[in-house]
């Protein structure tokens, strides 16, 4: 059996101290020459040392892992989001234990209940803003376990490190957008009412047509759940059980809009020319789809990048300026909306 390469061995190679090549492996190169940093590096490539992660977190009590928890990893949201997160991990040595919840509560407590356990050094998380949760994460506030939220908070937790979007005034720019268009029955379908960021799209609807003087119709707004079927689902409740007439309708993320588009056209209706359809999100749709729809972008990858590169500073002791991101609205215009 091949010889299992050790710390020891490196460092007698190179000819220093164990205490050296281990300062050069954790990235703590103080009284380290360069030129001594460039060997130790060298011979670690040439004979592809790799440390034993076991025993390195016990001494240092870190793991190198941070945890991602999201609610659905089949949307191409959170897909996006979490590459961004891994390039930043793989920049620092770091690797990430993906949580998948399905938007489920039970399965985010037990996520939340395994890395409270030290099994992550840091957490990403979006949350389902459920009660569990939050308690966990107050336990983490007052014991300095690093932790940001991306894109959603907990409510009694506004101010808690995270990579967020102005979710209202996004709303509020596309409704007002297909109102310019002539559009006065616009059909809502929300995503899960028990988030904040889905509250907040609905009351960015609610504004833009108080501000433009038309009167919600509650018959026209549907509480969905962000997934392909919640879109598909709104549009059977509309124009099947409630039979109300619209010229557009807006879903709160492009997935939803994507179910909505082809129940809409099952059912017989051309998009644009007989119901505009608005998204938000502006996931990488295949490019065969047509048309494309029109939709808010929230950069995705970005997203995943800040919030990594935050957590990383937070891990680190430090104290950024800055420790709540706001990424503002952008309407992209493609071809699914025309004008009456």
């Amino acid at each position: 059996m091949e010889k299992k390469i050790t710390i020891k061995d490196i460092a007698r190679l190179c000819g220093v101290s164990i205490t050296t090549v281990s300062r050069v492996l954790n990235n703590k190169r103080e009284g380290v020459g360069e030129e001594t940093v460039e060997r130790i590096r060298h011979v670690i490539s040439d004979l592809k040392y790799q440390p034993n992660v076991v025993a390195r977190s016990m001494i240092t009590k870190r793991s190198h892992t941070i945890g991602l928890i999201l609610p659905d990893i089949r949307n191409p949201f959170f897909s996006e989001l979490a590459r961004g997160v891994e390039d930043v991990c793989n920049r620092l040595g770091y690797g990430c234990f993906l949580c998948n919840t399905d938007g489920d509560i039970e399965k985010e407590d037990k996520y939340i209940q395994l890395l409270r356990g030290r099994v992550a050094d840091g957490i990403l998380f979006t949350t389902q803003n459920n009660v569990e949760s939050n308690e966990a994460f107050l336990e983490f506030q007052s014991s300095g376990f690093p932790f940001c939220f991306i894109e959603r908070y907990i409510d009694e937790m506004p101010d808690v490190p995270g990579v967020y979007f102005d979710n209202f005034n996004g709303a509020r720019l596309i409704t007002e957008y297909l109102i310019d268009r002539g559009h006065r029955r616009i059909a809502f379908v929300s995503g899960p009412l028990t988030t904040h960021n889905a509250r907040q799209r609905r009351d960015g609807y609610l504004e833009a047509l108080k501000l433009r003087g038309i009167q919600a119709d509650e018959q026209l707004i549907v509480e969905g759940n962000y997934r392909y079927d919640g879109g598909y689902q709104a549009v059977s409740l509309f124009t099947g059980q409630r039979k109300v007439a619209y010229t557009a309708l807006f879903a709160s993320n492009d997935l939803m809009a994507l179910g909505a588009l082809q129940n809409l056209e099952e059912r017989g209706y051309r998009i644009p020319d007989d119901i505009s359809l608005a998204g938000f999100d502006h996931i990488a749709f295949p490019p065969v789809l047509r048309p494309t729809i029109t939709t808010i972008e929230i950069p995705a990858y970005e997203f995943g990048v800040s919030s990594a590169t935050l957590l990383f500073s937070l891990m680190r002791g430090e104290s950024p300026e800055q420790t709540k991101i706001v990424f503002s609205p952008k309407l992209v215009e493609k071809g699914s909306v025309r004008s009456i």
